[in-house]
């Protein structure tokens, strides 16, 4: 006779969806340190990266340059027309752009109130010299068959004022300190002054040029100095040409 087995044991269903319900096993046996070979480390938070600028700045560069300098630069020729040829000549501003060198914009913009003999008074230019194209708005004074002088940014005119006074100009008018123009643009200062007069044996006109020049940046200052001393030989001579065009030749 065969011996009797117990039962299988069964699990009822309830009991069976807690075994399934259970949460995994998590124990620090099953996770890796952090000194065994291949384990990454936490990553650690990164500063911003720096960021350098390899190309100085105009300021940055004008501070380890000496302050700009004043420079005058001047030239005479003696021209075998008379005075009032080559006067009209230099005080026809609205021409400049047709003769003279690197001016592309020459305009007056204001005259005195003379009715009879108005001067110009006020007068923009644009011109290139050097490695720079600038416009920029002059003080005119103009003493008939004697003296044009134009000024820009703080610079003053050198005529007397009871001179300009006489020919309709008020010096105290358009100073830089009382009516704040700042209108050299790159020039702290900038005087142009041509004189003419007659030569002693009456045959020509003696023709001067001065030139008073402070630039607001040293950098453009050295970048010019270069080519300046070239510009008011050049200068005198297109008006030489300009008076060969609208007089003609001079008789030998």
């Amino acid at each position: 006779m065969r011996p009797r087995l117990p039962p299988p044991i069964t699990l009822p269903p309830r009991s069976l969806l807690r075994l399934r319900s259970l949460p995994p096993i998590r124990s620090p046996l099953f996770t890796i340190p952090s000194f065994l070979p291949g384990a990454k480390p936490p990553a650690l938070p990164q500063p911003p990266p720096r960021q350098f600028s390899t190309t100085p700045s105009l300021p940055f560069l004008s501070s380890l340059l000496p302050t700009a300098p004043t420079t005058t630069l001047t030239a005479t020729k003696t021209l075998p027309y008379p005075p009032l040829s080559i006067y009209k000549i230099i005080s026809d501003i609205n021409s400049y752009r047709h003769f003279l060198p690197h001016c592309t914009h020459s305009l007056v913009t204001s005259y005195t109130p003379s009715r009879t003999n108005p001067l110009p008074k006020t007068g923009d230019l644009t011109v290139g010299w050097g490695p720079f194209t600038q416009s920029y708005t002059s003080r005119v004074y103009c003493i008939p068959y004697s003296t044009v002088e134009a000024v820009a940014g703080n610079a003053v005119p050198t005529i007397p004022g009871d001179v300009l006074r006489e020919y309709g100009y008020d010096p105290d008018e358009l100073l830089y300190k009382d009516k704040g123009l700042e209108q050299g643009g790159v020039f702290e200062s900038l005087t142009t002054k041509w004189t003419v007069k007659e030569t002693k044996r009456g045959d020509g006109t003696e023709v001067g040029l001065t030139v008073t020049f402070r630039f607001v940046n040293p950098a453009v200052g050295l970048a010019v100095q270069s080519v300046a001393d070239e510009m008011v030989g050049k200068m005198i001579l297109a008006f030489e040409g300009r008076a060969r065009e609208l007089y003609g030749l001079p008789p030998t």
